[in-house]
């Protein structure tokens, strides 16, 4: 399955650093806007999170810049699933400047799901899973 469209954006002055280039932080903006919308998709609306039927925990990001941004580059950031598992869902996420294609990061995360009550692990709605399935990403030979 190809990876889905979960947000766009431009890079602007502000977000710039000491060295000329756009900081980190912008990076994970970007990225934060994605899983927002990633999670939409996959049937955990914020309106269901706040529900109470569960919670997510982040419990693990890693990140590797591989270009430089600048004020005024636009972005895409594309999103697939690399793992699902009853109470686990790892998922990538790669960071395009749309003027060259070029992915300057790429960011994976790892979310478990949680019962509000207890802060213990539970499983995924079978939703979920059903829907998380279906954005698998091919395994990396």
């Amino acid at each position: 399955m190809a990876m889905v469209e979960t947000a766009r954006g431009t890079a602007h002055e502000w977000q710039r650093d000491h060295m000329g280039h756009i900081n980190v932080r912008a990076y994970m903006e970007f990225f934060d806007a994605a899983c927002w919308q990633f999670y939409g998709m996959l049937g955990l609306s914020p309106s269901r999170l706040r529900s109470g039927e569960f919670k997510l925990a982040a419990v693990q990001q890693n990140i590797s810049y591989k270009k430089e941004l600048y004020p005024g580059d636009t972005i895409v950031v594309r999103t697939g699933v690399v793992e699902m598992r009853e109470k686990v869902l790892r998922f990538r996420h790669e960071l395009t400047n749309t003027e060259n294609g070029e992915v300057c990061a790429i960011c994976e995360f790892t979310v478990v799901c949680l019962n509000p009550e207890t802060r213990r692990s539970q499983p995924f709605p079978d939703a979920v899973v059903e829907c998380a399935q279906g954005l698998l990403l091919p395994l990396a030979t």
